[in-house]
């Protein structure tokens, strides 16, 4: 998000990511989905307004953070783990359901790393790499990862307001305490 991927609001907000996917916290996020919102990550819930839920945005850089998850990523293709047509955000979110869902996923840990060798199509900014495939996920512990690889950074002096409008069929609190 900075001059260098990652950037410091990079590893602040994948600092955030990781201590929310792991451990009591991860806990506290199942109990709320199963007794309160159990479509938490499904469609049509958008990554901005979970990211707003779960109260995560770097320090600092709030609108920028949402202008990235709402106008960049799910406007950046990708073909979901069945190679079916999608989106980056989809991807995520996609992902994110599956391993919150799965009591074997101990945590998610989040990264994001530069498109140093050229691996993304001419034309597409961002790709997920998920790890382990929520298609072939194993039938014992393990940690799950999201790679976020990036051919440039968020643009500068892009903002977008806090998304205080609820997403289809949302339950619970606006911001639960979890």
């Amino acid at each position: 998000m900075g001059s260098l991927i990652p950037s410091g609001g990079d590893n602040n907000v994948i600092a955030k990511l990781d201590a929310r996917f792991c451990g009591q916290p991860l806990q506290n996020l199942r109990n709320f989905i199963s007794g309160t919102d159990a479509h938490f990550f499904h469609a049509p819930r958008h990554l901005r307004r979970i990211a707003y839920r779960l109260k995560i945005w770097p320090d600092g850089l709030k609108g920028r953070w949402f202008y990235f998850l709402k106008h960049l990523l799910p406007n950046t293709a990708q073909d979901d783990p069945q190679g079916q047509p999608s989106t980056v955000a989809v991807v995520i979110r996609d992902a994110l359901r599956d391993f919150v869902a799965d009591a074997n996923c101990t945590q998610v840990c989040f990264h994001v790393q530069p498109d140093v060798h050229g691996t993304l199509p001419n034309g597409i900014d961002y790709r997920a790499d998920i790890d382990p495939s929520p298609a072939a996920r194993p039938a014992h512990a393990y940690p799950a990862s999201i790679t976020l690889v990036c051919r440039q950074e968020i643009p500068q002096g892009v903002n977008e307001p806090d998304p205080t409008a609820k997403d289809t069929g949302e339950s619970g609190p606006d911001q639960p305490n979890i």
